[in-house]
């Protein structure tokens, strides 16, 4: 037990410094990069970032979250091992990348080079990724950390290089991570996860499966990010944009914080699929735990709001103090959420989490557009919250029916249909 409770301690700790190093390496890179560029070459390097960041949803793919969930329990509905998936996923990267490229190229943007760049850069990173993927399916946790370790070394130093020994541009920013990468994948330590591509694509039930994760990714930015970007061009002051902003990377810490120990859970959950009763214990063990850890954090952020924030940003920003409490209490339903999402992935509903997550958005967007003329910051602040309790009133239903219908794994995942339609 004591050896366990190690070993477990090394996983959150490698996993919690990966993360950290993650942080302040691209907290520095910014900072570098803002001195060098200047405001104007910056805002044009997070510009195409941002529009790259949602095309790169579409080169995941889902494949990340498939990869990760398969090679910890494959499913038989998908029918493919990870090995495969792998290969299919390497021609599935190509395919999307060419085609957003040639898009971009004969579109009337601006930026066409950085851009095209940016694209290259996120589909290499994908490939990054889904090694980390691979790795945290092993249970390899403590090697996925230091693997994510490299990865952010080697995406600064060639940029830091390029940047300082030639003249500045956002393409040569996005040109530095792109070395980075290729340096990084070039060496014989990922020969084991790199298999060559197949050059067919995959079949329709693996594009069902990853269709729902990019419509869970897409919607998940969207009812995070929509408060932010609607405050900013529903009312005029930007000050008090900055005051939420600063709130808000609190509530984005915490989940920087928790998503390492969620997918020690997720593997935990998974790994027990198809046995309902050892499922349903691991799945209420985490539920509780979550609960504790969610009102403990709440308590404390809105009893030393006012002295968190001025703490962290400076008296500038003491207004920012009345927005994190309300914010804070929407870890009440986040972090149960956390849990939701992934016992129900464990449990190949993911078909449903989309539905559900897409509604959300739909939800977040128009609760937003309502509140915040009428309340400004704190109504973007009660759009989250609310958005929060509509999933877990969502999630918490599905595993509600789940539990008095006795339905198996199979049955939800749909083979139970297919079974009775035979």
């Amino acid at each position: 037990m004591h050896d366990s409770r190690l070993a477990l301690i090394r996983i959150i700790g490698s996993q919690w410094a990966s993360a950290a190093y993650g942080a302040a390496t691209m907290f520095f890179l910014v900072v570098f990069l803002a001195r060098m560029l200047g405001p104007s070459s910056l805002a044009i390097f997070l510009y195409i970032q941002a529009i790259a960041s949602l095309f790169a949803i579409i080169q995941d793919g889902g494949y990340q979250t498939l990869l990760f969930r398969e090679k910890v329990s494959p499913s038989k509905e998908i029918g493919l091992a990870p090995h495969d998936l792998v290969s299919g996923y390497f021609s599935y990267i190509i395919l999307v990348t060419l085609l957003g490229s040639a898009a971009a190229l004969l579109s009337p943007v601006a930026f066409k080079p950085a851009l095209i760049l940016a694209f290259i850069y996120f589909a290499f990173r994908c490939v990054t990724n889904m090694i980390s993927s691979l790795l945290k399916g092993k249970g390899s946790f403590t090697k996925e950390a230091f693997w994510r370790f490299q990865i952010n070394t080697f995406l600064v130093i060639p940029v830091i290089l390029i940047i300082w020994y030639t003249p500045p541009s956002p393409e040569k920013v996005f040109l530095g991570f792109i070395i980075g990468q290729l340096i990084l994948l070039t060496t014989n330590k990922i020969r084991e996860f790199i298999s060559p591509p197949k050059w067919t694509l995959p079949p329709w039930r693996i594009w069902k499966t990853c269709l729902s994760f990019i419509v869970i990714s897409g919607s998940t930015l969207v009812y995070f990010k929509s408060g932010i970007v609607l405050l900013k061009h529903l009312q005029p002051d930007l000050a008090l944009v900055g005051y939420y902003g600063a709130a808000f990377q609190f509530l984005e810490g915490v989940i920087l914080l928790a998503t390492p120990v969620v997918h020690l859970l997720f593997r935990h959950m998974r790994l027990s699929w198809l046995d309902r009763e050892i499922f349903s214990k691991r799945f209420g063990k985490s539920m509780i735990g979550v609960i504790a850890v969610a009102l403990l954090i709440t308590a404390t952020g809105v009893i030393f709001a006012p002295k968190i924030i001025i703490l962290f940003f400076g008296k500038a920003y003491h207004p920012a103090a009345d927005m994190l409490p309300l914010l804070l209490l929407s870890l009440l339903f986040l972090l149960p959420n956390f849990i939701l999402t992934q016992g129900l992935i464990a449990l190949n509903g993911e078909r449903y989490y989309a539905v559900a997550a897409f509604l959300c958005a739909v939800f977040n967007v128009g609760l937003n557009l309502y509140l915040i003329p009428r309340y400004l910051a704190i109504g973007a602040a009660l759009s989250t919250v609310a958005t929060e309790v509509l999933l877990s009133l969502f999630l918490a239903g599905w595993f509600i029916r789940w539990r008095r219908t006795g339905r198996t794994a199979q049955e939800i995942s749909g083979k139970g249909k297919e079974e009775k339609k035979r």
